[in-house]
């Protein structure tokens, strides 16, 4: 007794720590996971990619065999993804904001293993990871590229 009393303030940061790191669960939004593991899960053959960022972000670059759905058309489109309810899932966003927001949304819609990529975009870009633009996007790059050296 007399060590919880002696050590009353490193229990209580012990309790609140360990429940900040359950709140995403608690939320229901999910486990984050790192792009390394992402890709080990490509590698493998084990996860689908669902990409919620918007139409213009998803054209600046995107993870190769992506399903993209934009964040707000996520619960109208819901059909496209329906077949990966029992598959693992892992949604992207430039930030992981809107992907911690949608595990949160397909977990309640009955998706089993879903799951956000921390860091989104951004954190897979930074890790020189493999990025696809439309060709709409890589044109205009290549234009610009051109009158830049002329």
């Amino acid at each position: 007794m007399n060590f919880i009393i002696n050590n009353i303030f490193l229990i209580s940061i012990i309790l609140v720590s360990g429940f900040l790191l359950l709140l995403p669960t608690l939320q229901g939004r999910g486990p984050h996971i790192p792009p390394y593991t992402v890709t080990k899960k490509m590698n493998e053959g084990k996860v689908q990619i669902l990409d919620v960022s918007s139409q213009e972000e998803y054209d600046a670059g995107h993870i190769r065999s992506a399903v993209h759905i934009p964040f707000e058309e996520l619960k109208d489109r819901m059909a496209r993804i329906e077949r990966y309810k029992n598959d693992t899932v892992v949604i992207v966003c430039p930030t992981g904001t809107r992907a911690a927001k949608a595990t949160s949304v397909l977990k309640k819609l009955g998706f089993k293993d879903v799951s956000s990529m921390e860091g989104g975009m951004k954190d897979w870009k930074a890790q020189n990871m493999p990025v696809e633009a439309t060709e709409a996007v890589a044109e205009k790059d290549k234009a610009k590229g051109k009158r830049g050296k002329a």
